[in-house]
């Protein structure tokens, strides 16, 4: 006959050790909230030259100074969005602001048919991108690969990056860019088919 291990009967400690657990669960299910929509991801430097890195510090002052021009430009209120938002015009296509508030922003990017954006990076922001319409020829990094609409990839802050609308119709992205700051100047492009200068 094989005699059965009995169970362990449960003592007051282990009661409190099992409520000491779920209050600490509950406290980092808070902290998450409370940080925004999305965490915060670790910085990819894998292929950030060191030159880049010397002028991240200049970047942010420079990006925290003209981030309230900048919306006061595009006529966006921080509190709510825009019921018609306003088409920003770039030699690629163009994009618009859906919403924006404390460390996010949600945008609608058109890139014409034949063009690209620049390989470009972010010192203060991660990128999200969703393929709403089109196929799009995507660089994150070292990677290349295309995404069609209902696809994603996201995008570190420090990674280089670039989009290119190699089809015959318009590519619609909806784009949400999360970090400490997220104004326009926070671009450091490092190729451009328009000439552009490094930072706008």
């Amino acid at each position: 006959m094989v005699r059965k291990d009995r169970k362990s009967s449960t003592t007051k400690s282990d009661i409190n050790q099992q409520f000491s657990k779920k209050s600490s669960d509950e406290v980092e299910t808070a902290r998450f909230l409370s940080n925004g929509l999305f965490i915060t991801e670790k910085k990819s430097t894998s292929s950030t030259p060191i030159y880049l890195k010397e002028n991240e510090k200049s970047n942010l002052s420079v990006c925290l100074e003209n981030e309230v021009n900048l919306k006061n430009k595009n006529g966006f209120s921080e509190d709510s969005a825009q019921k018609e938002p306003a088409q920003i015009e770039k030699p690629w296509g163009y994009y618009a602001i859906i919403d924006q508030g404390p460390h996010y922003k949600v945008k609608k990017i058109v890139v014409y048919p034949g063009y690209r954006l620049s390989l470009q990076m972010h010192y203060h922001r991660n990128e999200y991108w969703l393929i709403v319409k089109g196929e799009a020829l995507v660089t994150v990094g070292d990677q290349t690969f295309f995404l069609d609409p209902n696809q994603s990839t996201y995008i570190p802050m420090q990674t280089f990056h670039r989009v290119e609308n190699r089809g015959n119709e318009l590519l619609e992205i909806i784009e949400v860019q999360n970090g400490n700051c997220i104004s326009e100047e926070d671009i450091i492009r490092i190729e451009d088919d328009f000439n552009r200068s490094e930072i706008i």
